[in-house]
């Protein structure tokens, strides 16, 4: 291959391998990977927008798996592809297969996300060829995210939207161009599609437009007429992609950003051994999760990154200056991307979910921070540097492959001991599917075991089970007849009970301890 004639220079040849690889990779390992508990709700509403959309345009559609489902108030156009692939697939009554289209969609889409933020590392470093390669590499190589990419219908689409409407803002900041502005118009009304946090990056992409048109220079009105094309653009362009707005618009968009900073969840989160309520979660919730669960070489980097770019900004806000290049205004509207959001649920304390996968979506932002970092670190200490990063890159890829296919319970190495009574874990059951495949593997050709489950994702896993298992396990909803109970410790008293080995925990089948902490588990029901 040649690029303008010449031969590929050595860092395109090897971020071509990483893209390479990154696919042939997921579709060598998507069937390892569980059905988590929220998939099944999202493939339903997916069902109930496609038959919204194809009742209203007069459309012919198979029956859909719409009964007790309302229509969502978020954005579900990457449901309404899944659904509409499993439909052509002919995949709506096997649920493995189902499942796996969805799986190979969202890797396939978190690939569309590391090929732009490559592509924005290359707009922010031209000299340096070879840091949106390292870039790439620390985001593909983060345990939790690069497991997520595989099973999480939600908040990864956000992730990848955000990525996709950064590195456009990044374009436009670059060019001033109609046609790029255009491009983020098309690239943010989307992410509100996906998700209403992504009006930090409206409010983000407005809030430099202003700045500059304040600061920067005063007597051109060029900015406000970017924004007066930008903000109405964006939103008027959502529409189209947003079935749930088609009717009532005003008080529907209203009533479902109102909702997303007032959601209420009544139930708890576990933090270092603390139960915590999840409409009453402390300021330190998010950044603790992001420290504990972040690979500790690549925090370094992040946190020199934010050091040197705070910093810079503080300086030059005497002088009414955020940054004082191109590349530093990069710098500040990723720190404003990704911190900001952080901060605003802080502010209004709103709703999270275990752990922080809600706010995936930053991760990428950080690691932008983290390349930053390197560069300022590496100008400091040339020789050093380099080793550093390699090494947390190939120590973070060892843990990722000892770990597979369960990365999404990774800790760095801050956090050691019983982490089963001290963390959130398997919460959304994901490691399910390695269990029950273990057990399947125990169990001679031609018979069959009932298993009880302790919440839903055990069951749907049970359903979407790859052929050679599927027949050996089913499903068993009472206890008296079941011959194994599985769990993944979600309730308090189960992690109490198998630390003492206490009743059935006495006789296990299956137990998956990544690090040798347990976090699904199998077992002989019975209680001799």
């Amino acid at each position: 291959m040649r690029t303008q004639g010449l031969p590929l220079r050595p860092h395109q040849i090897f971020s071509l391998l990483l893209f390479a690889t990154y696919f042939v990779v997921g579709w060598l390992i998507v069937d390892d990977y569980g059905v988590t508990y929220d998939e099944a709700v999202q493939r339903r509403q997916g069902h109930v927008a496609v038959a919204y959309v194809a009742d209203r345009l007069g459309i012919d559609h198979p029956p859909l798996a719409t009964e007790g489902r309302s229509f969502s108030e978020y954005g579900m156009m990457f449901q309404m592809i899944a659904t509409v692939a499993e439909v052509k697939l002919g995949a709506m009554d096997d649920a493995f297969r189902f499942y796996q289209i969805r799986h190979v969609l969202g890797y396939l889409l978190f690939g569309l996300a590391l090929i732009f933020f490559y592509r924005t590392l290359r707009i922010r470093w031209p000299t340096q060829p070879w840091y949106p390669l390292l870039g790439t590499l620390l985001l593909v190589l983060t345990p939790r995210i690069f497991a997520h990419a595989f099973f999480n219908p939600k908040d990864h689409v956000l992730l990848v939207s955000y990525v996709i409407a950064t590195y456009t803002l990044a374009r436009f900041l670059q060019r001033r161009t109609y046609g790029a502005l255009a491009w983020h118009i098309l690239a943010s009304a989307l992410a509100l599609n996906t998700r209403f946090p992504a009006l930090t990056l409206v409010g983000g992409t407005v809030a430099i437009l202003l700045w500059e048109q304040l600061f920067a220079r005063p007597g051109n009105f060029r900015r406000l007429l970017h924004i007066a094309l930008y903000l109405p653009a964006t939103f008027l362009l959502m529409l189209p992609f947003f079935p749930y707005l088609w009717v009532d618009t005003g008080s529907r968009l209203t009533g479902a950003i109102a909702h997303m900073g007032s959601y209420t969840w009544d139930s708890t989160n576990l933090l270092f051994g603390d139960r915590l309520k999840a409409t009453e979660l402390p300021f330190y919730y998010i950044p603790a999760w992001i420290l504990i669960t972040t690979p500790i070489g690549y925090l370094v980097f992040m946190l020199t990154g934010l050091y040197r770019t705070v910093r810079q900004s503080l300086l030059g806000l005497r002088r009414l200056q955020l940054w004082q290049d191109f590349g530093s205004q990069l710098d500040f509207v990723q720190l404003g991307l990704s911190i900001g959001p952080i901060i605003v649920i802080i502010i209004l304390h709103s709703t999270v979910y275990n752990g922080w996968r809600h706010l995936h979506f930053v991760y990428p932002g950080l690691v932008f921070l983290a390349i930053t970092g390197y560069d300022y670190a590496r100008s400091k200490f040339a020789r050093a540097v380099p080793l550093v990063l390699g090494l947390a890159l190939t120590v973070t890829l060892i843990n990722m492959v000892r770990m597979h296919p369960l990365q999404q319970v990774y800790f760095n190495y801050f956090i050691h001991g019983q982490l089963t009574a001290r963390f959130d874990m398997d919460y959304w059951g994901a490691g399910y599917r390695e269990a029950l495949v273990q057990l399947a593997e125990q169990i001679p050709e031609g018979q069959t075991v009932r298993v009880k489950c302790q919440n839903w994702p055990c069951v749907d896993n049970i359903r979407a089970l790859p052929p050679a298992a599927r027949g050996k396990i089913v499903h068993e909803s009472e206890w008296g007849k079941a011959d194994y109970v599985a769990t993944n410790f979600y309730w308090p008293q189960e992690s109490v009970d198998v630390r003492n080995r206490s009743g059935i925990f006495a006789h296990p089948a299956v137990e998956l301890a990544p690090r040798g902490d347990l976090i699904v588990g199998i077992y002989h029901n019975r209680s001799d």
